[in-house]
């Protein structure tokens, strides 16, 4: 079920356009606009915590739900539009879109235009060539919903997705949960390089990046990517792509298996 639900998913992603009312990003938003507005539920705003259990609670109901009903082809429905739901990116595959055709056209205004998109997209402020930005956003939008989907069922894909686009106020305790919830699938993507890219030149990067101090997860994505390949946003994407169907792969043999 987890393959045919992530395959789904992801064709469908690229060839259906879905109304931004149903991404995940803006069904947390509404939901907690809804507590903002409730005044019965104002004390939550005052606590970091309080923000997060509240905003997990539609992921954490849909589990709850499923795990109810007791049926395998409901499950497989919602996990298949909850993957599909979680992974959207529209903004950023259009200004990537935009960005190549810029390249071809010599247009830099129109180049540094589509860069800031991708890099609002990113969700990083400091200036970051658009390589960087294209890993970091497979990362967030794709490869992680697909890990915590796979150990943790849609509930884990939903609740990591949810963490990812929640409204929130920034602070070292925010940094720090954000560095946690995507450390696993840094280095599980970063591992795939290894395979489909250079694996001499990156193995020992990959290492030091698990090693008794862990990196801050851009660097470490960004670092054994460079390694892996030769960089440009082409090859990133095709890079990402192999990654992505290795996984895939891997999921499939977990399945055959019965594991998953």
């Amino acid at each position: 079920m987890y393959l045919l639900a992530i395959l789904l998913a992801y064709s469908l992603e690229r060839t259906l356009e879905i109304t931004r009312n149903f991404h995940w990003r803006r069904i947390i938003l509404r939901w907690q606009h809804w507590q903002v507005k409730s005044s019965q539920l104002q004390g939550w705003r005052q606590h970091d915590l309080g923000q997060v259990l509240w905003a997990i609670i539609p992921a954490l109901a849909i589990g709850f739900v499923l795990l109810l009903v007791g049926s395998t082809l409901l499950s497989f429905l919602v996990s298949a539009a909850g993957v599909l739901v979680a992974i959207q990116a529209p903004d950023a595959r259009k200004a990537y879109k935009h960005y190549l055709e810029a390249v071809a056209e010599e247009d830099d205004a129109e180049q540094a235009e589509q860069l800031k998109k991708l890099q609002q997209a990113a969700g990083r402020t400091e200036d970051t060539p658009v390589e960087h930005l294209l890993l970091w956003i497979h990362l967030r939008h794709y490869f992680a919903v697909l890990t915590y989907f796979v150990l943790f069922g849609i509930t884990g894909a939903l609740v990591y997705a949810t963490l990812r686009d929640m409204r929130h106020s920034r602070s070292p305790r925010w940094e720090l949960a954000n560095q946690i919830i995507n450390w696993l699938p840094t280095r599980l993507m970063t591992l795939g390089f290894l395979l489909v890219g250079n694996f001499s030149k990156a193995a020992a990067v990959w290492l030091n990046s698990v090693g008794n101090k862990p990196q801050n997860n851009f660097i470490a994505l960004t670092k054994v990517a460079e390694q892996a390949e030769d960089l440009t946003a082409l090859t990133t994407v095709a890079m990402v792509k192999r990654n992505l169907l290795l996984y895939i792969v891997f999921v499939a043999l977990l399945t055959i298996g019965g594991w998953v």
